[in-house]
C-alpha cells in the first residue's frame, strides 16, 4: 500500500525505544445504517462502527517528551527557514523553535520562505553564505531544496528536520542530520498517513457513516499527498461513504489568493457533499472559513482540518459550523526540533520527540484558551530540565 517512507539515517536506532499505546489504529469500517445526511448526522454517532471511529479520533495518537538529559553546545548560529510565516501552521512553530533556541542561548534568525520552494531556496543559501551552523526547514521536504540543503551539508551545516521529509543525495548518503522523530516505529510517512487517517474516522463518526466528502489535497509537499493517502484509506472502509470531489491545492493558490475562490466554486459543484476535508488548519483562515459560512450548505456540512493552531482553534469556539481540527502541538514539535539539533551537536543520538494529535471539537479536547499544545504535558518545562535551563 504505502511507498518505501523516506527515513533519516538515524531513525532505526532511535526507533528501538519503548512502544507508545496506539489503540484502535485498525479499527474495521462503518457501515451505511441510519441517518441522513446534514445537521442531525454531527449531532453524533448512532451506528456502533462511526462511533468506534470517532472514538479514535478524539483519543489521537501522542507520546511524551524525551527523558534523557541534552547538553547545549555554546555559540551555535540557528536559521530557522519557515515555510510561510503568513501561515499560523508555519509561524507559530516557527515562533516555538525561535523561543526555545534563544532559552538555550543560541542567537536565532528567521527566514521567511514566502510559500514557494524558490523562497525557501533562497533561505538556506543566506544561512550557509551567513555561516549558520544549525538550519532547521520548518514545513519543508527535503526534496523541494535538495540543491541548496545538499550545498548546505558541504559546507558544514547542520541541518536537522522540521516535520519535513528526508532525501537521498548521490551516493547514498541522507541530507539532513536527522528528521524530526515525533512518534516510535513510526515514519514520518506513516506519521502525515495518521494526520488523514484521524480526520476520516472524525467525519465518518459525525456523519453516523454517511460521509459524501469535498477533499483538499495539498499538492505540493511529499507530505500533503501522505495526509490524502491516509484519508482515503481510512474512508474507504466505511461503505456508506465516499469523496465526491477531490480538489488539489498548491502553495500558489494559497499565496496568490486563489484558495477561497476555487474551493467555493468546488463546493457549488458537488451538490451531494455533506462533508469537507482541509489538510492544513492555516487555510481555513485564508478565505475557506468565510466560503463555508456563506455556503448555503453552511448548516449540514461536517468539516474538519490538519494542523489545528490557535485561530483554528477559535474556529472551533466559535461553533458556527460542525468543525474539527486535528489538534497538532506544533510547538512540542519546534522543541523537539531544537531538542534533536542539540543532541546531533553533542555527537548523542537522536530521541523520539513524542509530538502526536488527536481530533478537537466543541464537545473534546478543546483547551480553553489558544492553541492545543498536546493536553495536559507540560513540554516547555520538561524539554528545558533536559536541558539545563532555568
Amino acid at each position: 500500500m504505502q511507498t518505501q517512507p523516506v527515513i533519516s539515517r538515524t531513525r532505526r536506532a532511535a526507533m528501538a525505544g519503548a512502544m507508545l499505546a496506539v489503540s484502535a489504529l485498525a479499527l474495521s469500517a462503518c457501515s451505511a445504517t441510519s441517518n441522513s445526511a446534514g445537521a442531525k448526522q454531527s449531532s453524533g454517532a448512532t451506528n456502533s462502527s462511526a462511533k468506534r471511529a470517532l472514538a479514535t479520533a478524539y483519543k489521537g495518537v501522542t507520546g511524551t517528551p524525551p527523558t534523557t538529559s541534552a547538553t547545549p553546545k555554546k555559540g551555535v548560529s540557528l536559521w530557522v527557514v519557515s515555510c510561510g510565516q503568513s501561515v499560523p501552521s508555519c509561524s507559530t512553530p516557527v515562533a516555538a523553535a525561535k523561543q526555545a533556541a534563544t532559552k538555550v542561548g543560541w542567537t536565532v534568525h528567521v527566514c521567511d520562505g514566502q510559500l514557494n520552494p524558490n523562497g525557501w531556496g533562497n533561505c538556506i543559501r543566506q544561512a550557509t553564505s551567513a555561516k549558520a551552523k544549525v538550519v532547521i526547514p520548518v514545513g519543508i521536504d527535503c526534496a523541494s531544496v535538495q540543491a541548496p540543503m545538499e550545498a548546505a551539508d558541504k559546507a558544514g551545516v547542520t541541518l536537522i528536520g522540521g516535520g519535513g521529509a528526508d532525501c537521498t543525495a548521490t551516493g547514498g548518503k541522507k541530507t539532513l542530520a536527522t528528521e524530526r522523530l515525533q512518534l516510535p516505529n513510526t515514519t514520518i510517512e506513516q506519521y502525515w498517513n495518521l494526520n488523514g487517517k484521524l480526520q476520516a474516522d472524525w467525519i465518518i463518526g459525525k456523519t453516523n457513516g454517511k460521509a459524501k466528502v469535498v477533499m483538499l489535497n495539498f499538492t505540493d509537499p511529499v507530505w500533503g499527498p501522505w495526509i490524502t493517502a491516509g484519508f482515503k484509506k481510512e474512508l474507504a472502509k466505511c461503505s456508506g461513504c465516499s469523496i465526491v470531489k477531490t480538489l488539489d491545492i498548491s502553495n500558489a493558490d494559497a499565496s496568490g489568493g486563489q484558495l477561497a475562490q476555487k474551493f467555493s466554486t468546488a463546493l457549488l459543484q458537488a451538490t451531494s457533499a455533506n462533508s469537507v476535508m482541509v489538510p492544513v488548519g492555516g487555510w481555513m483562515q485564508a478565505g475557506l472559513t468565510q466560503a463555508i459560512e456563506s455556503s448555503n450548505k453552511v448548516s449540514k456540512l461536517v468539516v474538519s482540518s490538519g494542523f489545528g493552531d490557535a485561530s483554528t482553534m477559535d474556529i472551533v469556539r466559535s461553533k458556527k459550523f460542525t468543525f474539527g481540527a486535528l489538534g497538532y502541538a506544533s510547538e512540542w514539535g519546534a522543541y523537539g526540533s531544537i531538542d534533536e539539533a542539540i543532541r546531533v551537536l553533542d555527537d548523542k543520538k537522536p530521541v523520539i520527540e513524542g509530538d502526536g494529535f488527536q481530533m478537537v471539537d466543541a464537545t473534546h479536547n478543546l483547551p480553553a484558551t489558544g492553541d492545543y499544545t498536546g493536553g495536559k504535558v507540560d513540554f516547555k518545562a520538561d524539554y528545558l530540565k533536559l536541558w539545563g535551563v532555568s
